[in-house]
C-alpha cells in the first residue's frame, strides 16, 4: 500500500503546471536539489529535464517547484 500512496498526485507540482513549460527552460526545486534546464517531456507521474548531456527524470512527488527561465 505505500508504494502506491507514493504515486498517488499531491498538491505540489501537477501535469497540468508541467504542459505549458514543455520544451522550455525551467528552474526546478527537487527532493536532492535545484535543477535547470529543459523540460523535455512529462507524464502524470514524472517530469524529464535535460541539462547539458545529463537526463533528469523527476517523480513528481519529488518536484517541490517548478517555473519558466
Amino acid at each position: 500500500m505505500e508504494a502506491a500512496a507514493a504515486l498517488e498526485p499531491h498538491a505540489g507540482v501537477s501535469l497540468h503546471d508541467l504542459r505549458p513549460l514543455v520544451g522550455g527552460q525551467v528552474s526546478a526545486e527537487t527532493a536532492s536539489g535545484h535543477v535547470e534546464g529543459t523540460l523535455l517531456s512529462c507524464t502524470a507521474r514524472s517530469a524529464w529535464i535535460v541539462v547539458g548531456d545529463v537526463d533528469h527524470v523527476v517523480a513528481l512527488p519529488q518536484l517541490r517547484a517548478i517555473r519558466a527561465r
